[in-house]
């Protein structure tokens, strides 16, 4: 199986793989790992080609003949393994103009089987870019426009191929990487009333540890795994004269760009999440009414993504009509996940 792994430059991605390779190595696992930028620059070595941090300021015809090159290198080696990861991006955000990490002819090179987007925190992806020579100085806005490109276009590429397409974030679990890539393990997306519970954050822990009881059995999408969100109550902290304002024109209008576009991104991420999953469960300990959860269980019941909540508050019709079924108990709907899908227990 050819696995194509794509994700924005320090989002953690790489090293992802790095440590992924040796976990399979560990599971003696027959399965390689390349990295097309580390063969582009090798290949092009060889020709007497050097390319610095600025790769990207290269002739773009010398860049493109170099990947090439660099695909079917990778082709050639991994005739070695069962499995190969290939380590890419589908494109750059460079000097304010985008560019391409690839062509259609390098990935018929090695026909892919699954496509898989790697994300992270952006404050988290932006603290590495200032670390490095090449990305310091890009500013969240922009970061988030390439996040946002990096995955419509891998989403794409994997419907083009008519191949899965997963969005994973960097904290994923190795157990649960590898038999997302290796097994046919249910998955579901845990759906819960984060900003609902905000006044009692324990009250989301034993949610989050009720799903990681469940990760015995299933693939858990938790939408905490991302925490882009705290920086939507920084700024409204903001806002409230808890912190400094932004001062100049160029630092308000990034501001306000980011707010938005985290905004856009969580709901759009969540979606892919539910999107990837096969089932839906909803944990809802509180009578308040969440549009964020009601509408993450309308998007799943449009996709034909059953829906199975925990619920103990009085049940409106339109909740009901929602889910394919409700549960008064953890253990109710542990037993019932576990017949459904033909698990062994999670409680074990």
């Amino acid at each position: 199986m050819n696995i194509i792994c794509t994700g924005v430059s320090c989002s953690g991605r790489r090293e992802l793989m790095e440590e992924f390779e040796t976990f399979c190595v560990q599971k003696e696992l027959n399965i390689g790992f390349f990295n097309v930028g580390d063969f582009i620059h090798s290949i092009a070595a060889k020709s007497g080609v050097h390319f610095t941090e600025k790769v990207l300021d290269s002739d773009p015809v010398v860049l493109s003949l170099a990947r090439r090159n660099a695909f079917y290198e990778i082709a050639r080696r991994a005739e070695a393994y069962e499995h190969a990861i290939i380590g890419l991006h589908t494109c750059f955000r460079w000097r304010g103009t985008l560019i391409e990490g690839f062509s259609f002819e390098d990935i018929e090179i090695i026909p892919p089987d699954l496509f898989i987007n790697v994300v992270d925190n952006i404050t988290d992806i932006s603290a590495r870019m200032e670390e490095t020579t090449q990305w310091s100085g890009m500013g969240k806005a922009t970061l988030n426009v390439w996040l946002d490109e990096e995955e419509l276009l891998t989403r794409q590429l994997a419907k083009f191929s008519k191949k899965r397409h997963y969005t994973i974030v960097r904290q994923l679990a190795f157990d649960d990487f590898y038999e997302l890539l290796f097994s046919s393990k249910p998955k579901f997306y845990l759906s819960y009333p984060i900003v609902m519970l905000e006044e009692t954050p324990e009250e989301i822990q034993k949610i989050r540890e009720l799903g990681e009881k469940l990760q015995h059995s299933f693939i858990v999408f938790d939408p905490l795994s991302i925490q882009d969100m705290e920086l939507i109550a920084s700024a409204e902290d903001r806002s409230e004269g808890k912190q400094s304002m932004p001062t100049t024109i160029g630092e308000m209008d990034e501001y306000v760009d980011v707010v938005e576009q985290i905004k856009t991104r969580t709901i759009s991420r969540d979606y892919q999440f539910i999107h990837q999953s096969d089932f839906m469960v909803v944990i809802y300990p509180t009578d308040k009414l969440s549009p964020g959860v009601l509408s993450e269980m309308n998007y799943a019941a449009h996709h034909n993504k059953p829906v199975y909540a925990l619920y103990t508050g009085a049940r409106s019709i339109f909740f009901e009509k929602l889910c394919e079924r409700i549960f008064d108990t953890f253990e109710e709907l542990v037993d019932f996940l576990n017949t459904t899908y033909q698990v062994s227990d999670t409680r074990g």
